[in-house]
């Protein structure tokens, strides 16, 4: 009996289990054990995409991907977002495409997704043992072949290390599976937290729940590293949002602390407009300057654009200076907002960093230190944009290991 475990019941150790089994000739001689740490699998997925879960990206390309993004090719290159529908079509949950390359499930709902892999992992006869930590691996030698032990207990003949990386501990991945591939000398990328919020100054406590759709620019020690366009949202620790967390894993990895945010509120005018509209307001307007802005902005907005520019919000509008004017405009087009950090872990949906991909094959996603051990999903180096492209990543590698073993074990048994 050839004994295979994978530890993690997540997006990627769920996809190479039934991957596996799919491409097992003989699947009597087979048993595929997922081990997982929580009292249930698929925990995750479940609040993937605002509980809908966004499981592909129609769009996925290398693009989408940060770290070790040459290791991810082969992998993204055989399990393509059509390819992982067609795999999920084949479990019985159909899907559709929404903006931007989106792919949701018809149901709208996360637990579909975990649903279909659960219960075709119970139609091939997988394993499941939950509340089971994995702290510690180890390979012996039987004087046949060598297996390898999990918790000096439970010996396999494979084992895949697929438990994720340190984001939302809650869910289940908090860096155990760095540790187990440290003992057998791997190397780890300093894991930071991505696709999470940033932190800043005191100011944005008075623009909690403001949203606004702004093009940003990410300065580090005064060089323009990244843009972005898209809805901010403001909160009472400072700046979160779609866009705001495609960039938040350059902050976190970034050693620097001169890191800026440069705001354009209002990107659908020119620079020449702006003034223009601000002229013009000052020419007919007798209010207070609180409400300047309000036909193109949040009032809250507004106000604290005035207060950072040193404008009294309740001057009169036609009082305003020329000096005034340009330090509004300026502000308007180009509002620098100093980041303290990223937040923690705790509130980041991925992990930059991981296990160096330089000491795995791509191809098979196998251990270049140790036969039969393989890693998929967030345990690698490799992160993705929000979209969908993370969970791609989850099913492209999972299902590329549970290929690789399939077919392995398939020419062992010929």
């Amino acid at each position: 009996m050839t004994k295979i475990a994978i530890i993690g019941g997540g997006a990627s150790g769920l996809a190479c289990a039934i991957e596996l089994l799919h491409n097992i000739e003989n699947k009597n001689d087979v048993e595929v054990t997922i081990l997982e740490k929580l009292p249930r699998v698929g925990k995750k997925i479940l609040v993937t995409g605002n509980g809908r879960c966004n499981l592909t990206n129609m769009n996925s390309a290398v693009s989408g991907f940060r770290g070790d993004t040459a290791f991810s090719q082969y992998a993204l290159r055989e399990y393509t977002p059509e390819k992982n529908i067609e795999f999920f079509n084949r479990l019985g949950l159909y899907t559709r495409e929404e903006d931007e390359g989106r792919v949701y499930p018809l149901s709208n709902q996360a637990a579909s997704v975990l649903d279909a892999l659960r219960f075709e992992c119970e139609r091939l006869g997988v394993k499941t043992i939950c509340d089971y930590r994995a702290v510690h691996l180890k390979t012996v030698d039987t004087g046949v072949t060598k297996k390898i032990v999990i918790n000096n207990r439970d010996r396999f003949d494979f084992v895949v290390v697929a438990c994720g990386g340190k984001a939302a501990k809650v869910h289940g991945t908090d860096g155990d599976g760095y540790d187990m591939l440290k003992m057998f000398g791997h190397t780890i990328v300093s894991p930071a937290p991505a696709l999470v919020s940033l932190n800043c100054d005191e100011f944005t406590k008075a623009l909690k729940g403001v949203r606004s759709i702004c093009k940003m620019d990410l300065v580090i020690d005064g060089k323009k590293e990244l843009e972005n366009y898209g809805e901010v949202q403001f909160t009472d620790y400072g700046l979160s949002g779609i866009p705001i967390m495609q960039l938040s894993r350059f902050v976190s990895v970034s050693p620097s602390n001169d890191i800026k945010i440069n705001l354009d509120v209002t990107p659908d005018f020119s620079k020449e407009q702006i003034w223009e509209y601000l002229i013009s307001r000052r020419n007919v307007d007798t209010g207070l300057c609180e409400n300047l802005l309000s036909g193109i902005m949040n009032k809250q907005l507004c106000i604290t654009l005035l207060k950072e520019c040193q404008v009294a919000v309740n001057k009169r509008v036609n009082t305003l200076t020329d000096d005034e004017l340009k330090r509004i405009a300026k502000i308007i087009k180009n509002w620098e907002i100093k980041i303290k950090n990223s937040r923690s872990f705790d509130y980041a949906q991925v992990t930059a960093g991981g296990v160096d991909c330089k000491e795995f094959n791509d191809e098979t996603m196998e251990s270049r230190f140790v036969k039969n051990l393989f890693c998929c999903g967030e345990v690698f180096n490799v992160d993705g944009d929000c979209g969908g492209y993370n969970l791609q990543w989850a099913w492209s590698s999972g299902r590329l290991v549970g290929k690789t073993i399939g077919e392995r074990i398939n020419n062992a048994q010929n």
